[in-house]
């Protein structure tokens, strides 16, 4: 891994790198094999915790983890209900792009992921116009943190001990904001909202409701990260790796629809 051979580089004694740690529920019995793997796919993982069929949560904040990826919904969710930055895993599909090799591209989406959704109820229930006197009134207000707000503050971290060692126009971890937030005002809210958070991302798309799927195959991000399934589908098309954090009044929706969810329990009904 790139960024983690040049820390180390940088930073011969530290021990504040990056980790990737495999996450099973597998039992113990298949460590041998899941070895055999990693080393046949010469894959970057010196750490692997199988949970015996338990829960992963536990073990992910004793770990102090600051992101984790998996295709078990139902896993993501539990952890972004306990505060863990965490994501469903979609392959890219048939189409796939050329990535750097040099530098880590990792992209978000704003509102649901980086932010509260607290802006998208405002636009989903209400309309633009709503939307949009609602963000002239708090644009000097920021918003609330998202589910991945400390997984971009890890990053952040990284890049800065790039920084610190003048390095900073060759620093291989590279980070984009892909909003359908235009440059007016709630674009304004976005940049107040993390320069209060003392965060920066190098590159910012204002996409004022333009599709993303282009955007994504121009930059080739090794990820993208955004709450609305569409958004997801498109990117896959595009051939990128996309990871749907499911948070939000987001999930309530699809190619812009609203989705008619069943109630959970008797109570729900009522």
């Amino acid at each position: 891994m790139t960024v983690k051979s040049r820390l180390r580089q940088l930073y011969p004694d530290s021990e504040e790198l990056i980790d990737i740690i495999l996450m099973t529920n597998n039992h113990a019995q298949v460590g041998v094999r899941l070895i055999n793997s990693i080393n046949h796919y010469d894959l970057t993982i010196e750490r692997f915790c199988m949970t015996g069929g338990q829960s992963p949560i536990g073990y992910l904040k004793a770990c102090m983890t600051n992101l984790y990826l998996s295709m078990d919904g139902e896993k993501v969710t539990e952890a972004i209900e306990e505060d863990i930055a965490a994501a469903t895993m979609f392959t890219s599909g048939d189409v796939e792009n050329q990535l750097s090799d040099t530098q880590l591209k990792v992209a978000f989406d704003g509102d649901g992921v980086l932010f509260s959704d607290e802006s998208k109820i405002i636009y989903k229930q209400q309309g633009l116009d709503a939307f949009i006197e609602h963000e002239k009134k708090f644009k000097n207000t920021p918003l609330t943190k998202g589910p991945l707000k400390c997984f971009l503050e890890a990053l952040v971290k990284l890049q800065r001990k790039f920084y610190a060692k003048n390095e900073r126009l060759t620093c291989p971890i590279h980070t984009y904001l892909l909003t359908a937030r235009g440059e007016d005002c709630s674009g304004a809210r976005v940049l107040n909202t993390l320069r209060s958070w003392g965060l920066e991302i190098d590159d910012i798309r204002f996409l004022k409701g333009a599709p993303k799927g282009p955007i994504l195959q121009e930059i080739r991000p090794h990820i993208f990260f955004d709450n609305q399934m569409f958004h997801i589908e498109a990117a896959i098309k595009m051939g990128t790796i996309a990871a749907h954090v499911p948070y939000g009044i987001g999930q309530k929706y699809h190619s812009g629809k609203l989705i008619e969810q069943p109630a959970k329990d008797a109570k729900d009904k009522k």
